[in-house]
């Protein structure tokens, strides 16, 4: 089952690394050209950590319905939302679609880990490793002909390649045997239980929800620079997104391979990364280039992925706890701050301009690094939790 799952996984994965690198990446661009505010900016940017929101109601779902039902649904419906959008030139209902669409494709953002424990129960961080290769790669290669695509044939014909795209990942699911995710543990507890019953674990998620604060604050402020700063063609904004996500795809494979079996590390990667998230704002802030900016998006792929890979691997491992409802906590919090973050940086950018919002993000994300616990609580807690 493996051998076969696992072409059909890279299927997926490619579908919608192809899919989101011809259209979700430019979400805000296109709004930024149809004359969205900096708020409507936040809500687009907020949209993707609103649906985490949900993430605790689909991992029970899943648990009675299995995971494949609820990708194929929301993978199909999600589809035609990009059918829709690609014909909007509303940018607030644009904004409003755009947060229709990530409520139906954030279903699976809870799920996969669990269904990749179960069917690659023996190289889990390394296929996680993969996977992710997989989707940023094939994104990689996306954004670098979106902006081209646009400009050439539109952006309705643009978004009808995603919704294919998208449409091919559902129909993809189609193949996989049905699993219901089964506990590790004879009982499931809330995000809340788990955050009163473990101190290192709750200071972990204290540390990202700070830094992760500053980094989603940032979010409205990236089409400001690039727009109606710097003046930006779409291919332009194109070969950014497609460095930011070759430097993901590098990184994830090096993160998937070297935290398997070497759980220290996995603090060390959410250090490294979000130090890179610090260099990246640094840079945007004082960006008077396309070159600044190739750097920065570097920068924004290796702390993306260590933060990625490092948290899921370190859900894998707690053997006392779910790893769905590990990954159900962390999806919930991002879904926090994904409330007020962007409206946090809409607000800088509205009293003052981008490179506040870049500079304050930048300062909450060091704090967030000077409040992770030690890596001796770190290793303690995944030998013993």
């Amino acid at each position: 089952m493996s051998t076969n799952t696992g072409k059909i996984d890279t299927i997926i994965h490619a579908s919608l690394g192809f899919a989101a690198g011809l259209s979700a990446a430019f979400f805000a661009v296109l709004a930024t050209r149809l004359g969205a505010s900096p708020w409507l900016l936040a809500l687009i940017s907020s949209a993707p950590y609103l649906s985490n929101l949900l993430a605790p109601l689909w991992v029970s779902l899943a648990r009675r319905t299995g995971v494949r039902f609820l990708m194929v649904l929301s993978l199909a419906a999600a589809s035609f939302i990009l059918l829709a959008l690609g014909t909007i030139h509303s940018s607030v209902v644009f904004a409003i679609l755009v947060l229709v669409y990530y409520f139906l494709y954030g279903v699976g953002d809870p799920l996969y880990v669990a269904l990749a424990e179960i069917i690659y129960p023996e190289r889990t961080g390394t296929i996680l490793g993969r996977v992710q290769g997989v989707f940023n790669a094939v994104r990689a290669a996306a954004n670098a002909v979106a902006g081209w695509l646009m400009d050439s044939i539109g952006v309705f014909a643009t978004f009808v390649l995603s919704a294919v795209a998208t449409g091919t990942a559902a129909a993809s699911y189609l193949k996989i045997v049905d699993l219901k995710y089964q506990n590790t543990s004879p009982y499931t507890v809330s995000p809340l239980q788990i955050l009163q019953n473990s101190p290192v674990i709750r200071r972990i998620v204290i540390a990202l929800m700070v830094g992760g604060t500053g980094m989603v604050m940032t979010l409205p402020a990236f089409p400001s620079v690039e727009v109606h700063r710097l003046g930006l063609s779409n291919g332009q904004i194109g070969m950014l997104l497609a460095v930011n996500s070759t430097s993901l795809v590098l990184m994830g494979l090096v993160w998937g391979r070297r935290l398997s079996d070497t759980p220290k590390h996995i603090l060390k990667a959410f250090q490294l990364g979000m130090a890179a998230i610090i260099g990246m704002a640094i840079l945007y802030a004082l960006a008077k280039s396309f070159l600044v900016l190739l750097i920065a998006n570097i920068l924004c792929g290796i702390g993306g992925s260590a933060l990625s890979i490092g948290w899921k691997l370190f859900a894998i491992n707690l053997a006392n706890f779910n790893t769905d409802d590990l990954s159900g906590l962390h999806l919930l919090t991002c879904g926090i701050r994904g409330i007020y973050a962007p409206v946090l940086g809409a607000l800088l950018i509205a009293l003052w301009n981008p490179a506040a919002d870049f500079w304050v993000a930048a300062i909450l994300v060091f704090i967030g690094i000077l409040l992770f616990p030690s890596v001796k609580s770190i290793e303690e807690i995944m030998r013993h939790e």
